[in-house]
């Protein structure tokens, strides 16, 4: 047996280190590999359109917005000559009727005003022309058709505006998108997995037969077809929008079992209909509908239309049917995009711009225009011609896209000619030189426009400049947003960026592509038995030279493969069977085994408490994924305006605030016990009761906040001295007892010692409802307020409805301990809780006068002023007798 063991100890490393194939270290090596090779070459018409932090600050309201926002956005996206416009946003839901109260109050006055002066205008040129004999009695039927003619076109014109005082969005939402021509929403394909194996998906709420016949691909042909992933259910956008684009994709994208984006299926099967992906069901219409012919290699595009050549692209398939994403080796930021703000901002810098024309319009100044038609003139034609091209009006009637932005240029010209040309001056130069306030008017309404007109043209010459042809991509690009995941580059990446990367993979035919396990594994074999056959002959300094020259080869023979056929065959099986090879018959398996505990010690050391790491050596099972229920207390920390200090500061001031900050805090959470989970940024996430578990959980994460903010005052006496930071800091404090997960998360190659679950999600809302109410910093749950006893001086607050839970819970302010405070502010206290159940019983006036008094014995008490106010307003409008005074909470 011992002569033949440099064969089968390699047989044996072969086959135990072919188990790696069910993890994702390949999938790693594979990452790096990438960086071996060029960069995917990127296409300028391929676009980001970004709704960014900019656009959610611009807008001032929370994402998603009302449709008509994006409505418009895409409107002056097709004027500015964009080719096709990609929603990467869930439309599933309708949206209510909107009802425009600026529109009614500033808008529509000057549509009735314009459109009856239209009426007035035709009738008083008929009048006079019959009073100075110009036409007569038989001309009256011809003038008499005229006069009717423009009383229908004004009618249809105002009927227009009139529907806009109460606007369907998703109708109005719908129409854009007919109007823009080549628009495309999402649809998902409903996985077993999704509904649980067994079960069946009800498709009766869906069209299925117009999805079939409008959105599933035509000209698919199938050989042998076997790797494609067979779905049993479509779940599109709502149908009054998917009905008026162009087409739509399934956005369904796995996810490796490391968290990273590595991989997309660009067909799908249901009923045995092809759908295609996202973006290549649109790109296929920029590529001139090419057929499709699928195998399981290849997906291959047949006579496809690339910058006006036509060719075949083959699109390898990897082992599992997807196509491997090639990204591209840059950040997000860099890639070829527009923020959303730009569209929006333009639209409303526009209406304001409009606003000015009619000042002057009002002001007499038009009456010194010398053209056939005004500025305003020409954009309210405009404006109708689009309101018709939305009303699906035909080409026949003489309304046409063309003639739509052609009045839109000559809106632009004459506006120019107007602010840039002689009419100011002309109008000065008639007025007299005493009329102080009609020449201020005159210069005020010109300045005004002139600044609102070059940011016009400013606007519109950036977005021309990138959107002119392109194939835009919409989606979702701001800190608050979830949809993000881990890319090759970037962590925390937006997820609309790998619709950018499908598009220009296929439009620059670079590809990735993977081969078999068997490939692996033979190679394996070749290079563990050789290397034993080796071994055996050579001693031991010539044996470590052989290792790690085998090592070598079996990594970079196959790199240098990947760097020329983009094919990845897997590394980790030959690299690992070759290392466990050469350890076993050189006899250091001792070594070994020291190592790996002086690893998990040195690994885990730097993200998990001693504790933890002290029950994992002695239970290596603990790292295996999982965890336990267990009643815990969460606090969630955060810094009050963080954003704006960090813009004041250069990054190495701010880093330093930082970890002074995080230092001090960090320092208070471990001297009571508690367990830092992580650092996001500005924020500290924290909780109490494990790894050890503690009954006074809730009492320490207490004690913990009131000595944060007692450290807030001395840390800021510092920042001001120091001058460390402009602003002194002040840190919101959310506090929740329940039960929670608790135990290692992640993969089985990248966990975390981690807390999740609803009572966690509740603790980091009260950190932020804290904004809402003013608070002094610190805001508990009800759950957290029964379990610590009568230590802590603490106020209760409203019954709400957080953002994102549904029950009404129950708030507390957490002042201090109660052996820190004064019998003035203890009496205030219960002064308050008796204001409290005055005001929850309706009886707001006797509320209000204590509420009232408070306010003037505690000039700190920065929620006082919210409940007077509330009180105020019930006063003058009592609410419903039902009224169970739970307050739901819309914004975090």
């Amino acid at each position: 047996m011992r002569k033949y063991i440099f064969i089968l100890l390699p047989v044996a490393a072969v086959i135990a280190c072919s188990f790696f194939l069910l993890t994702t270290l390949d999938r790693k090596v594979n990452d790096l590999f990438l960086r071996s090779i060029p960069t995917l070459t990127e296409d300028p018409s391929v676009l980001l359109i970004k709704i960014d932090d900019t656009a959610i600050d611009g807008v001032g309201m929370l994402f998603p917005w009302p449709r008509d926002i994006m409505a418009d956005a895409i409107l002056f996206l097709r004027e500015m000559g964009a080719d096709s416009v990609l929603f990467d946003l869930n439309y599933v839901d309708k949206s209510a009727v909107k009802v425009d109260p600026d529109y009614v109050q500033k808008e529509l006055p000057g549509y009735l005003d314009y459109g009856f002066k239209q009426i007035d205008d035709t009738t008083a040129q008929v009048m006079d022309a019959f009073a100075a004999h110009q036409i007569g009695a038989a001309d009256a039927p011809s003038y008499k058709k005229q006069m009717i003619e423009t009383n229908k076109s004004v009618r249809d014109s105002l009927n227009a505006s009139i529907s806009y005082v109460t606007r369907d969005l998703d109708a109005y939402f719908a129409k854009t998108l007919r109007f823009f021509g080549k628009s495309y929403l999402t649809i998902t394909m409903v996985t077993p997995a999704d509904i649980g194996k067994g079960q069946t998906y009800d498709m009766s709420k869906n069209d299925q037969g117009w999805l079939e016949a409008n959105i599933a691909l035509k000209n698919v042909t199938a050989k042998h077809d076997t790797r494609t992933p067979v779905q049993i259910g479509v779940y599109p956008a709502i149908s009054l929008l998917l009905k008026n684009t162009h087409g739509a994709g399934f956005v369904n994208a796995p996810i490796d079992a490391d968290g990273f984006q590595r991989r997309v299926y660009l067909l799908n099967i249901f009923n045995e209909r092809y759908y295609g992906q996202f973006t290549f069901t649109p790109l296929l219409e920029k590529l001139g509908n090419p057929s499709i012919e699928v195998t399981n290699s290849f997906i291959t595009l047949k006579n496809a239309t690339v910058k006006n050549v036509k060719k075949d692209i083959r699109i390898p398939r990897a082992e599992d049917g997807s196509m491997l994403v090639k990204w591209p080796k840059k950040q997000f930021v860099d890639y070829n995009s527009l923020g959303a703000w730009l569209l929006i901002g333009n639209n409303e810098n526009e209406k304001t711009f409009v606003k000015n024309l009619q000042s002057m319009n009002d002001s007499g100044i038009f009456s010194y225009w010398d053209k056939e038609n005004t500025p305003l003139d020409i954009y309210n034609n405009a404006k109708y011609i689009k309101e018709r091209l939305l009303e699906n009006t035909s080409a026949e009637e003489g309304v046409s896209f063309e003639t739509y932005l052609s009045y839109r240029n000559d809106f632009i010209k004459a506006s120019d000619l107007l602010l840039n040309g002689p009419y100011e001056t002309k109008i000065l130069a008639s007025l007299d030189a005493s009329d102080t306030e009609s020449r201020n008017l005159v210069t005020n309404l010109f300045t005004q426009s002139r600044k609102q007109f070059t940011v016009l043209l400013k606007l519109r010459e950036q977005v021309k400049s990138k959107a002119a042809g392109a194939f835009c991509i919409i989606g979702v690009d701001a800190t608050s947003m979830t949809d993000k995941g881990l890319t090759t580059f970037q962590e925390s990446f937006p997820n609309v960026g790998l619709h950018a990367t499908i598009a220009n993979m296929i439009l620059s035919g670079e590809f990735l592509d993977d081969a078999p396990a068997f490939i692996s594994i033979l190679i394996a074999l070749i290079l563990s038995i050789s290397l034993g056959f080796i071994i055996k002959r050579f001693d031991t300094k010539r044996s470590m030279l052989v290792g790690l020259g085998a090592l070598a080869l079996s990594v970079l023979s196959l790199l240098v493969f990947f760097m020329l056929t983009r094919k990845y065959i897997g590394v980790v099986v030959p690299f690992a069977s070759v290392t466990v090879t050469f350890l076993s018959l050189s006899s250091i398996n001792f070594l070994q085994t020291i190592r790996e505990k002086s690893f998990l010690r040195s690994a885990f050391s730097r993200y998990l408490s001693p504790a933890v790491i002290n029950e994992i050596i002695a239970d290596p099972s603990k790292l295996n994924l999982g965890g336990e229920k267990r009643e815990m207390t969460a606090i969630f920390t955060d810094i009050k305006g963080f954003s704006t200090i960090s813009e004041k500061l250069d990054p190495t001031d701010l880093v330093n605030l930082l970890n002074l900050y995080l230092t001090e805090m960090s320092n208070i959470v471990m001297d009571n016990r508690g367990t830092i989970d992580k650092y996001e940024g500005d924020a500290i996430i924290a909780f109490f009761g494990a790894p050890i578990y503690m009954a006074e959980h809730a009492v320490l994460a207490c004690r913990t906040a009131i000595r944060m903010k007692q450290a807030e005052i001395n840390l800021n006496r510092r920042i001001t001295d120091e001058n460390l930071s402009p602003f002194p800091i002040f840190t919101r404090i959310g506090i929740n007892t329940g039960d929670m997960i608790v135990g290692n998360m992640g993969t089985p190659n990248k966990m975390d010692y981690t807390i999740m679950g609803h009572a966690v999600n509740l603790a980091a809302r009260l950190e932020e409802v804290n904004k809402q109410y003013n608070t002094r910093g610190i805001l508990l749950s009800e759950f957290t307020r029964k379990q610590i006893g009568s230590e802590f001086l603490i106020r209760r607050l409203d019954r709400v409805r957080v953002v994102g839970i549904n029950t009404a819970i129950r708030l507390y302010e957490l002042i201090m301990q109660i052996s820190d405070a004064n019998s003035e502010l203890v009496s205030l206290t219960e002064r308050w809780e008796k204001a409290i159940d005055l005001y929850e019983g309706q009886k707001f006036t006797e509320a209000r006068d204590i509420f009232a008094d408070i306010a003037l014995k505690d000039a700190l008490d920065t929620v006082v002023p919210l409940y007077i106010t509330r009180c105020d307003d019930f006063i003058r409008n009592p609410p419903p007798d039902e009224w169970d005074g739970v307050f739901n909470l819309t914004q975090k």
